[in-house]
């Protein structure tokens, strides 16, 4: 099973998550195609014998070989670089689900239309529809609606992008996290807060979609 977080977008968040899934999900093999490898960096804060098993810098071969591993049953999650490229392609197209992290600014909008493109674009090469699930991140707590995105969504523009139910808020929690290179679940001064319950309800959700136990 693959798991991969994308946006054309950078800073919505998709190392944040991708480190806050880790905790839960427990994936086998995680990948980090940023370019400033951050998930490495905040896996080298972590407790030595409590580190997460992060690939980096990876060429075409060897991603392919890692996606691979997938058909053995193992579960990769792959932290895609906030720009479009051909091993960020390859990520999405191998991926049993995408999760496109939004914010709700004017520019999101902008930013999904351009990320609709890159999925037709991979859609048309792999034969087949390949959809991004959108969820609302980074977004102020008492903010309810996002009918601008969700309109875009529906539209034919955004065709290749459904909207996942949970939205997490922006918190300080996740940097106080971070700080020692974990997700607010499994952090003791966050393991109990709010953006601890959000996160919970993400990964329930990623687990339902999938049909994972």
């Amino acid at each position: 099973m693959i798991i991969a977080l994308a946006h054309d977008k950078g800073g919505v968040g998709k190392t944040t998550t991708a480190l806050n899934l880790a905790e839960i999900l427990k994936p086998d093999i995680i990948i980090d195609q940023d370019t400033h490898n951050n998930l490495v960096i905040l896996n080298q804060l972590r407790a030595e014998n409590d580190q997460l098993n992060v690939l980096s810098n990876l060429n075409k071969s060897e991603l392919i070989n890692a996606l691979s591993k997938s058909a053995q049953g193992l579960l990769i999650l792959v932290d895609c670089g906030g720009f479009d490229s051909e091993l960020n392609r390859i990520a999405i197209a191998a991926s049993d689900l995408t999760i496109v992290p939004a914010n709700d600014d004017i520019n999101e909008v902008i930013g999904l239309k351009r990320f609709n493109k890159t999925l037709a674009q991979i859609s048309a090469d792999m034969g087949e529809k390949i959809i991004g699930h959108v969820m609302f991140n980074r977004v102020h707590h008492s903010r309810k609606n996002f009918n601008d995105v969700e309109s875009f969504i529906a539209s034919k523009d955004g065709e290749h992008l459904k909207r996942l139910d949970t939205v997490v808020p922006t918190s300080k929690w996740h940097g106080v996290a971070a700080l020692d290179g974990y997700g607010v679940t499994n952090h003791k001064k966050t393991k109990y807060s709010d953006a601890a319950r959000r996160i919970k309800a993400l990964a329930t959700e990623i687990k339902t979609k999938l049909n994972i136990k």
